[in-house]
């Protein structure tokens, strides 16, 4: 399995996401088949907005729900949901706070926010190779 790092001029991708990109390359299930619904759900998102760049806004937990029915996994759950995206971001050379940002709410659930736009969409399918 080979190491996923970032350019030396930036941070290492942490540990655990690094793990989480091979996971995806390798198409491991559950975590290449959250990514495939992902990817579908931002292109829906991204053509009825006509092709301009939009906030996709991913909410871990409301994907699990909308997902588990269609990918049957015990592994499924929101902190491995959470670790996926980041994943898909972050080996994907996106940045933070510039490509993507991440909020928190009052009860400490995070969710994920992409910049999406005809460029960013590319780069996730080559980095999927859907």
């Amino acid at each position: 399995m080979s190491k996923i790092s970032r350019p030396p001029s930036e941070p290492e991708i942490p540990n655990p996401i690094c793990n989480y990109v091979n996971l995806i390359k390798e198409k491991r299930t559950p975590y290449y088949d959250v990514i495939k619904y992902i990817l579908l759900e931002m292109e829906h998102h991204y053509l009825r907005a006509g092709g301009s760049e939009i906030i996709y806004t991913i909410n871990p937990r409301r994907l699990q729900e909308e997902i588990e029915d269609k990918v049957k996994s015990e592994k499924l759950t929101s902190v491995n949901i959470s670790r996926t995206i980041l994943a898909l971001f972050y080996g994907t050379n996106l940045k933070r706070d510039e490509d993507f940002y991440v909020t928190t709410s009052s009860r400490g659930r995070k969710n994920y926010h992409v910049k999406l736009n005809s460029q960013t969409l590319n780069t996730f399918k080559r980095f999927v190779m859907l």
